[in-house]
């Protein structure tokens, strides 16, 4: 879906904005257009390459993903909808980098388990 079918779209430099008086009655576009991420994460997953396994392609992931900033009457934003695949690589991400730390400063925090076991987790593998 192109976001300029959805009415008081504007790109104001990197970021897709559309008023909030505006939103409320297109909420089911919006969402049409941020579920597209979805689709890009099940695509970059079907070739083995999940983006939450390296940080700079999380955030490539997360920086490339449609979303949308909406804006008040001054133009500020007050709210970002964003699909939740790209919550889920961002928390994915940030878990991995977690125990990395942990594993890295010997910290007393226990490594739950390797990044191995995690992604085959994630993935619904994991045999335990």
């Amino acid at each position: 879906m192109d976001p300029a079918e959805i009415e008081g779209y504007e790109r104001q430099g990197p970021i897709d904005t559309v008023p909030l008086a505006k939103a409320g009655a297109q909420l089911e576009a919006i969402a049409r257009y941020v579920s597209q991420a979805r689709e890009e994460l099940d695509r970059i997953e079907a070739l083995g390459q999940p983006p939450f396994l390296d940080p700079g392609k999380a955030w490539d992931f997360f920086f490339h993903a449609p979303q949308l900033s909406l804006t008040d009457e001054s133009g500020k934003t007050v709210a970002v909808v964003v699909s939740p695949a790209v919550l889920e690589v961002l928390e994915d991400a940030l878990g991995l980098a977690e125990n990395e730390l942990h594993k890295l400063h010997g910290t007393d925090q226990p490594v739950a388990m390797t990044v191995d076991e995690m992604c085959a987790r994630l993935k619904g593998q994991a045999t335990s």
